[in-house]
């Protein structure tokens, strides 16, 4: 997964780099060379009930926030590619762009709903992502009744549903948070819930954590500063509500590691 691409690249001190559009396609040309066909949230369902079975070599490519180059330089890529993603929505600030005027192309941060249409006329999915992308570790301690993620939750899918016309099946937790509470709450709406890996670190129900112990997976963390290797990879195993994702601008972000990653999966 990844946030898409910076039009100016940057770095930043915990691992952190992001992609320019010619860097995001030379990762996503590799993906396509080892013969990589993209599955959903809807055909991993099929296989995990034995349903269905998955290609090959089975990839799942997933994008956070609707920001205005998911339309077009990373659907641009992923087009030539041949690949189908599944873009998280908080709706936030898509939301607020909406109710003012709206700015010329290369000023604004977000698409428009109209063009979240186009990305799903073109095959993407769409998922949850909450309203405002609050730190949901911290949000178990601010307010324990779970109120506030309730809130969250649904004025997310009310808004996705009346804006789209599809309610969203799936969920992903914002960034390297996560709660019990979440969980619960997102089991009660949702078929899977997505984690993110950027570092072997976490935050859940208001600690410090080690992302291998939230995914309950065995293993010392790697060398590259990330959790072990299988805990980056989804199985048969895994925990529907705390699915991986590997994240392509951090320790993935360079060539090497990213077909390591792919070739890895099928050992």
């Amino acid at each position: 997964m990844s946030h898409g691409i910076d039009r100016v690249p940057r770095a930043t001190a915990n691992g952190f780099r992001s992609l320019s559009a010619v860097e995001f396609d030379a990762l996503y040309s590799i993906a396509r060379e080892l013969g990589c066909e993209t599955i959903g949230y809807d055909e991993l369902e099929k296989w995990l009930k034995g349903r269905g079975s998955l290609p090959q070599r089975p990839l799942m490519i997933d994008f956070d926030h609707p920001t205005i180059t998911m339309r077009y330089e990373v659907n641009d890529v992923v087009q030539r590619c041949g690949f189908r993603p599944t873009l998280f929505i908080n709706t936030a600030g898509i939301e607020a762009q909406s109710r003012g005027p709206l700015p010329k192309i290369e000023e604004r941060r977000f698409m428009t709903w109209d063009e979240v249409g186009d990305l799903l006329k073109a095959g993407w999915r769409i998922g949850a992502h909450t309203v405002n992308h609050p730190n949901l570790s911290d949000l178990s301690v601010q307010d324990p009744t779970g109120a506030k993620i309730v809130e969250e939750l649904d004025k997310n899918d009310e808004t996705i549903e009346r804006r789209l016309g599809l309610k969203p099946r799936d969920f992903a937790y914002t960034g390297t948070s996560f709660s019990t509470q979440a969980e619960h709450e997102v089991k009660k709406r949702y078929r899977f819930g997505r984690l993110w890996i950027i570092t072997s670190q976490y935050n859940m129900d208001g600690k410090p954590a080690r992302m291998a112990d939230v995914m309950g997976i065995a293993g010392a963390d790697e060398a590259d500063g990330g959790p072990p290797k299988a805990s980056r990879y989804i199985t048969r195993n895994s925990n529907c509500y705390r699915l991986p994702s590997m994240d392509t601008n951090y320790l993935i972000h360079d060539q090497g590691p990213f077909r390591r990653y792919i070739e890895e999966a099928n050992a």
